[in-house]
């Protein structure tokens, strides 16, 4: 909202611009796109590497012996800190950590006041958590995927610094 000063220095708000408008519900669309893009990137991930095997144990692949043959020569060691669960249900759980972390967005924009910082604030550090456990786990990039994830993840983790911004700016002048 733009401030006009009046000729007696009493600060004048002016009602918001249909562009401001569009702005302000244009972003939290793309936010939401790129966050459920980056969960169906790791489904599809969990497709591509475990054949859609979203819950079950990973075990050998279908013709392999009962012991499947160690990592070959000179492969990285997994990664520092283990993963609480397997990697195919950690695909899963993102998907879904995004679908929920979306409808919470979207549930708390516009209604309640200081809630959507905070929403704000959770997507920034899930994003920031699965771009880092991406980086501890040895920066994979099957089939281009993990790269685009990753690109996809940047993008999303700028708007979202954007979104806070504009929200905190927006709070300001509101209190």
């Amino acid at each position: 909202m733009p401030n006009v000063r009046s000729p007696d220095s009493a600060v004048i708000r002016s009602a918001p611009t249909k562009s401001t408008r569009l702005v302000s519900l244009f972003l939290p669309i793309v936010i939401s796109a790129l966050a459920l893009v980056d969960g169906a990137i790791h489904l599809s991930l969990d497709i591509v590497l475990f054949r859609g095997n979203f819950f079950g144990r990973l075990g050998p692949p279908p013709g392999a012996g009962a012991n499947p043959p160690g990592p070959p020569p000179g492969a990285p060691p997994g990664p520092p800190i283990p993963l609480p669960l397997p990697l195919n249900q950690m695909f899963v759980l993102n998907f879904i950590g995004y679908v929920v972390l979306v409808g919470l967005f979207w549930l708390v924009f516009g209604r309640l006041r200081r809630w959507p910082r905070w929403v704000d604030v959770v997507l920034i550090v899930y994003v920031a958590a699965v771009f880092l456990g991406w980086v501890d786990y040895g920066r994979p990039n099957p089939l281009g995927l993990g790269y685009l994830s990753k690109a996809v993840e940047i993008v999303l983790m700028i708007a979202l610094v954007v979104h806070f911004i504009r929200r905190d700016r927006l709070m300001h002048r509101l209190a």
